[in-house]
């Protein structure tokens, strides 16, 4: 009966990756395909010629490395200026006392029900009247300030965890507020940094709405460019798949990378 449970845990658990997976194998598969493969009935899981001249063409499209470009400037400062002014304001949440605290908290979280569609506008006009708007900086803006309350948020349960002791000691040894955060309480929850400070990344990198009013041709990220692929006449699968792997590769060997962050990050925030 053991045995039977755990290799019906075992074949639940196999059945559930091949369905996660393979919408990613196929995306995979098709970026290697011609055309005469992406369209045939029935369809080909293995392309019957492999092929890599729609990726080689897809990099020497000066537009598309631009975007990709763009995506960067604009994910990377997002994430740094969301974590370091985050940052402190989960601490100030996690450690001050003052009045209204909770009542400021809940604000905080009631701003990220607020749907981005109403928002657009309102935020458009702002961006144009301050002369930001198709600017790296006006999008870098409009992304932190979706930014900030999460890491505000999840941050805070990561600095709740660390034992308030070990701050009252390093303050009898002489440490500043300052100095207690950067090198006690960043240190101790750099797993939670990391992992929060990849969620924003990956959050700045897919988002299209923003991205597709607030930007033109020099400032257009990756995700308004690739959905470009999808034209009034045709829709260029050909290019569109290999575009969807070249874009996906940076999130991926991100997670890759600090994936021992992400997973201790993840079990330290709810535990007290």
């Amino acid at each position: 009966m053991k045995y039977a449970k755990k290799a019906v845990q075992v074949m639940i658990s196999i059945l559930l990756m091949i369905f996660i997976l393979f919408p990613v194998l196929w995306l995979l598969l098709s970026s290697f395909k011609l055309p005469l493969d992406l369209f045939s009935n029935p369809p080909k899981v293995w392309p019957s010629e492999w092929t890599i001249k729609y990726y080689i063409q897809l990099l020497k499209e000066k537009s598309f490395t631009s975007a990709m470009l763009n995506s960067f400037i604009v994910s990377g400062f997002t994430t740094a200026i969301s974590l370091t002014i985050g940052s402190l304001g989960a601490y100030a949440f996690a450690r001050f006392q003052f009045p209204r605290k909770n009542a400021f908290f809940l604000t905080v979280l009631a701003s990220q029900m607020l749907p981005h569609m109403a928002l657009l506008i309102p935020l458009f006009m702002i961006m144009r009247m301050t002369g930001l708007l198709y600017t790296h900086q006006g999008l870098i803006l409009t992304y932190i300030s979706f930014s900030l309350p999460y890491v505000v948020w999840m941050f805070r349960a990561f600095i709740v965890s660390i034992p308030y002791e070990i701050e009252e000691a390093a303050k009898l040894d002489g440490c500043t507020r300052l100095q207690i955060i950067r090198k006690i309480v960043l240190p101790l929850s750099m797993g939670g940094l990391v992992t929060t400070g990849i969620f924003v990344f990956m959050g700045a990198w897919n988002e299209f709405l923003f991205a597709s009013a607030m930007t033109n041709m020099n400032v257009k990220t990756l995700s308004v460019r690739m959905a470009e692929f999808i034209g009034e006449d045709r829709v260029a699968y050909e290019i569109m798949f290999p575009a969807g792997i070249v874009g996906s590769l940076p999130v991926l060997l991100l997670v890759l990378f600090f994936q021992k962050f992400i997973v201790r990050g993840l079990t330290e925030g709810g535990v007290k």
